[in-house]
């Protein structure tokens, strides 16, 4: 903006230059120095100092205020400087050409009013929204709390603020709402506290499970790490067999509050399962011996969990699958989730079942990282949805038969990354067919499928950790095996 200030100012300049020498060579002609057109020119010759006058000042005051503010000027603090500029430059060169600005004053002050009292709610939040351009109260990006909703703010202008609300509705908030009545003002570059509560079982005790909360719930990319999260029983609920705790921990983006609760229940839940902590069950005692008892007992049928060890176990060792559904206990793991074994399991030995899971740092030390990492599960496009993408992106490169092409591999591949490097051989050019891939595949990741062994070991935390550092991609499952069983059937598998 300053360069576009600067290349204004200087042809002004020329031209007022242009103008004075003209007036003043002229003074003396027998035909422009007398006369309608000396004053012509001299009013011309005025009039551009009076333009450039106005531009020099502006861009000085305008320079001062950003200075002062620490911020670049908003468009509606320009409009407003320049409006009273270009005012008392017109005034003064009316006042220099001997006009009666009396009358004129007079008549415009009876206009005026009449136009501000029917103007009145225009000329409040005009003013208003002078407020709120001058202290910043309300930036473009931040979210208020309009009518008991989070209202993001989009743009700002002289008269109202457009917001969008959670559903995407767009919403246009005069600036005299925002001014008028208290406004809460959720900044976007600021953190936010939330809490949540959740039950958990009065036969457990309580500190075991605050540890495991306060992990899961640190392990949020979106939580704010650097703030404490404090995890504590409020009451007990003999009725409902159980104890309700309190989680409070703060939010990097406030946007994301119902998503970050929705990922701390979905944890919770299989947190408490890999633990063997039984969820709270007031018709426990009448039905079975535990709530947990009857979750096992869904989880691993050997009937249903046989075949699947089966499937993923070499030949030689396939037959004792029966053998390990009975003694083996399966740990899932939800979406995005860190491989953090239970303690109970120290020394056994892992399969992964179902599901894949990648390799990332061990620990994500800093605010820049968390802020970069890859969206969530729940945030990502379905597989249908991310198909048709697919078949758009390829439809930009070679036309509408991409639809056609996708449809054709997809009958011939069994992968989403199989079914794009297929398309992409529908593409000529090597460079357009790479970045084509780099679009779609954006995230390589070195993948554990079903079938192999996970090692675990005790991080720098003192958690259970996979070797190495692994999390969930969708649902995974893991068997955990005593050791001792394992080493039984690989040894009379080599025998045989």
């Amino acid at each position: 903006m300053t360069n576009v200030h600067r290349s204004a100012l200087i042809p002004v300049l020329f031209v007022t230059a242009v103008a004075w020498a003209i007036a003043t060579l002229t003074e003396s002609d027998s035909v422009l120095g007398v006369g309608l057109a000396h004053v012509v020119l001299q009013g011309a010759a005025i009039a551009m100092t009076a333009v450039l006058a106005v531009m020099v000042a502006g861009k000085l005051i305008l320079g001062f205020a950003s200075t002062l503010s620490g911020g670049p000027v908003t468009g509606f603090q320009r409009v407003i400087v320049y409006a009273l500029l270009t005012f008392a430059a017109s005034f003064a060169t009316l006042r220099y050409f001997g006009f009666d600005l009396t009358a004129v004053l007079t008549t415009s002050a009876i206009v005026t009013a009449a136009v501000g009292f029917a103007m009145q709610p225009t000329l409040s939040s005009m003013i208003a929204g002078l407020a709120l351009h001058a202290d910043r109260a309300v930036r473009v990006g931040d979210c208020v709390l309009f009518d008991s909703e989070a209202v993001r703010i989009e743009s700002m202008n002289w008269r109202a603020a457009i917001g969008r609300r959670p559903d995407g509705r767009l919403i246009v908030i005069p600036n005299g709402k925002l001014t008028d009545t208290s406004t809460e003002v959720l900044r976007a570059d600021g953190t936010h506290r939330a809490e949540l509560n959740f039950l958990g079982p009065i036969d457990h005790p309580p500190q075991p499970i605050c540890d495991l909360v306060r992990e899961l719930v640190s392990d949020l990319a979106l939580v704010d790490k650097t703030q404490p999260i404090a995890i504590a029983p409020l009451g007990f609920e003999p009725e409902k067999d159980s104890v309700r705790f309190r989680i409070h921990y703060w939010t990097r983006s406030y946007t994301e509050r119902t998503l970050i609760e929705g990922e701390i229940v979905r944890r919770i839940w299989y947190s408490f399962q890999r633990n063997r902590i039984a969820f709270p069950h007031p018709t426990a005692c009448a039905i079975s011996a535990s709530a947990q008892d009857d979750l096992d007992r869904l989880l691993q049928d050997p009937a249903i969990l046989g075949p699947q060890i089966a499937r993923v176990l070499p030949a030689g060792i396939s037959a004792d699958a029966a053998r390990m559904a009975k003694e083996g206990r399966v740990l899932l793991f939800a979406p995005d989730e860190r491989v953090v074994m239970p303690e109970w399991s120290d020394g056994w030995r892992y399969l992964l079942l179902r599901g894949e899971a990648y390799e990332v740092p061990e620990f994500d030390l800093t605010p820049e990282i968390g802020r970069t990492q890859l969206q969530l599960s729940v945030e990502q496009l379905g597989p249908t949805a991310a198909i048709t993408q697919l078949a758009d992106e390829l439809s930009l490169i070679i036309g509408p038969y991409a639809k056609l092409a996708v449809m054709r591999a997809g009958d011939r591949t069994e992968t989403y990354e199989d079914l794009c490097r297929q398309v992409a051989l529908e593409i000529d050019d090597p460079q357009r067919r790479q970045q084509f891939l780099d679009k779609m595949l954006k995230a390589r990741r070195r993948l554990w499928r079903p079938g192999v062994m996970v090692a675990a070991r005790r991080n720098a935390s003192g958690q259970l950790a996979s070797e190495p550092s692994l999390r969930a991609s969708g649902e995974v499952a893991l068997l955990a095996l005593p050791a001792g069983l394992l080493d039984q059937v690989t040894t009379r598998a080599a025998a045989e």
